[in-house]
């Protein structure tokens, strides 16, 4: 556990704890089913009559006693804490129950519909507070992380099977023992599917501003130069598949005397996260947009490392880059550069394009395709990039007003292209 800004971190994390309480308590008073992490307990509660509060932390316990079998010597006994976090939560659940308990029941299916999506944007909101005060995670996070450590799965795919699972578990029991449905129905579906949306909605809208308050963004860019220290210089260049990009950057690194990062970025990320060059091959430009990611990609508990994400991994990257501009002079090639050295003094922006039958051919070529299979890989490739681009600097890839030159390297050739781009950068920064 991080103890740094625990002034801050701590109220946010009980406030978001009691703000999803709530946002359940609702979802229990709609009659139309409970987000699929809290079914086990509201199942207790609707077989064996035990209170829903009670039920929250005697399921707690039981959780942290499953993640002591899963990883035995490898538990960390700070995951204790989950213990007391779940009495607290269930006290939460309590209280808000006995709240909800004062409004009145209703038969009127479009009101519980109503409440239902009332529910997720309360627990929406609640979480968006609570993950990324990174305190203590909720004992469900605990087993869900603890499945991913030990089978090496991903955290998003624990945790859809984890969902389905209690889901499973709590219709089949209230069907065993009350002969109906009882925890799980369509509000369980809604708040599986929604909740992630709007999660994601309103990160986007105000996840800057809590991660300021919380001291995860500096006021200050942290790669800002001072006059008095030597400035160094750097390239970046985006660019379009089979537009020879690559070939450009090494080249003009030659000819300017700087080093040159592309594929070398992969070993540094690697050595500074310890994820495997595979893994950063494979996502570090195809960020999944489906509701479904929305959810578990901001779901995913902030102090587990041993399972990245993409967000993670862009984070690595960005540390990784930041260094490097800091450091020394260079030409550096995709991985999104330009936007995050955007606050540097020293920093020339260029996007390589060329005409689409240019791509084509070069791809067919290199890597010996027929034109369907090369006209596929171009456009799926150029797709990839706008998307990676639009999900974590939320503009358009490929816009000329986020660069200094936009040049078509099927004009000139490779060689001229670089040349072109030594000499405007050059005249730009007088060098």
């Amino acid at each position: 556990m991080n103890l740094k800004n625990m002034k801050v971190r701590l109220p946010m994390y009980l406030i978001g704890l009691f703000i999803m309480t709530i946002g359940i308590a609702i979802s229990v008073k709609s009659n139309l089913g409970v987000s699929p992490v809290s079914s086990i307990p509201y199942t207790m509660t609707c077989i064996w009559g035990i209170e829903m509060g009670k039920a929250t932390i005697l399921f707690h316990i039981v959780l942290v006693l499953i993640q002591l079998i899963i990883l035995r010597k490898n538990f960390k006994l700070i995951s204790l804490l989950q213990i007391p976090v779940g009495v607290v939560f269930g006290y939460f659940t309590t209280f808000c129950n006995y709240l909800a308990s004062f409004f009145p029941d209703t038969d009127n299916l479009v009101i519980r519909i109503i409440m239902v999506l009332i529910s997720a944007c309360i627990v929406a909101i609640g979480i968006f507070l609570y993950l990324p005060a990174d305190v203590i995670p909720l004992a469900g996070e605990g087993v869900m992380s603890a499945v991913s450590q030990v089978t090496k799965i991903e955290f998003s795919k624990v945790k859809i099977a984890f969902d389905i699972t209690m889901v499973i578990v709590s219709g089949v029991s209230c069907l065993i023992f009350i002969h109906g449905l009882g925890s799980v129905g369509i509000g369980t579906v809604i708040a599986a599917f929604l909740v992630g949306f709007i999660l994601g909605i309103i990160n986007k809208a105000f996840g800057k501003y809590r991660d300021r308050l919380l001291g995860k963004i500096e006021v200050a860019d942290d790669i800002a130069e001072s006059d008095d220290n030597k400035p160094t210089y750097v390239i970046s260049i985006s660019r379009e598949y089979g537009s020879g990009g690559r070939e450009i950057g090494k080249i003009l690194a030659d000819r300017l005397g700087y080093k040159y990062y592309d594929t070398e970025l992969i070993k540094l990320v690697m050595e500074e996260s310890g994820y495997s060059p595979e893994y950063i091959k494979k996502n570090e430009q195809t960020p999944d947009k489906s509701i479904l990611n929305d959810f578990f990609e901001w779901y995913q508990p902030n102090s587990d490392d041993s399972v990245p994400n993409i967000n993670s991994l862009f984070n690595k990257e960005e540390n990784v880059i930041k260094s490097i501009a800091k450091s020394e002079n260079c030409v550096i090639v995709g991985r999104l550069a330009n936007y995050i050295l955007r606050n540097k003094k020293h920093l020339y922006n260029v996007f390589i394009t060329a005409d689409e039958e240019s791509e084509i051919k070069k791809v067919s070529e290199r890597d010996n395709l027929s034109k369907e299979n090369a006209t596929r890989q171009v456009r799926k490739v150029n797709q990839e990039r706008s998307a990676h681009c639009k999900y974590f600097t939320d503009t358009d890839w490929g816009n000329a007003k986020n660069y200094n030159l936009t040049v078509k390297s099927n004009d000139f050739g490779y060689e001229k292209t670089a040349e072109l781009i030594e000499i405007l950068f050059k005249q730009k920064f007088s060098l």
